[in-house]
């Protein structure tokens, strides 16, 4: 049975109801695992790093910042970015994101609150995407987070490996995974 690792976004989990989703539509064919990454990214990609090679995972896929931390992941296995956060150092530099945060969802460590501030941008500088013949991007055409973040995830891969979808805004939802109909479910059945 082939294997699904999902990373989620800024200020989220593992339990996010996207994993449910995920688990719902392709239990069947795959597992979908996932894990509980943060908000400082060397330590996030080695996690994902490490999860990828010790359990045998067949796609990495992540979304936001999790499709940011996809992006720079080197792994031996297809990754899929969806509504990537391409400069986080930018994207996350708003004083609404900046303080004592909650967690979205419960961690696996227990943590419901993290604290975030304009020094930890800073550890976002200098991490390279690790942009492989395997990286898929698909892009929402009205992302109300990110804003129009397009040109941005078009320029990172080739045209055949870049899609936008209108099926979603910046967040996942069930449109996007229905079997058959769902651009990401039609992305994954190709290659998986």
């Amino acid at each position: 049975m082939k294997k699904i690792l999902y990373i989620h976004g800024f200020c989220s989990s593992a339990q996010t109801a996207t994993v449910g989703r995920l688990r719902e539509v392709f239990g069947g064919t795959c597992q979908v695992h996932a894990i509980d990454v943060n908000h400082h990214p060397a330590e996030s990609i080695g996690l994902i790093e490490a999860y990828v090679a010790e359990h045998g995972i067949d796609l990495l896929l992540g979304t936001s910042l999790g499709g940011y931390y996809t992006l720079c992941s080197r792994v031996a296995c297809p990754k899929v970015a969806v509504n990537p956060a391409t400069s986080p150092e930018v994207m996350l530099n708003h004083p609404e994101m900046f303080g004592h945060l909650r967690y979205f969802n419960p961690r696996q460590d227990g943590n419901w609150y993290f604290d975030f501030g304009p020094e930890n941008l800073l550890e976002f500088r200098g991490i390279p995407f690790d942009i492989t013949g395997d990286t898929y991007i698909l892009c929402s055409d009205h992302d109300e987070l990110l804003g129009d973040n397009r040109a941005a995830c078009r320029a990172l891969v080739p045209h055949e490996r870049y899609s936008e979808t209108s099926q979603v805004g910046h967040r996942m939802n069930p449109s996007i995974t229905e079997p058959g109909t769902g651009d990401l479910w039609r992305l994954l059945q190709r290659l998986l």
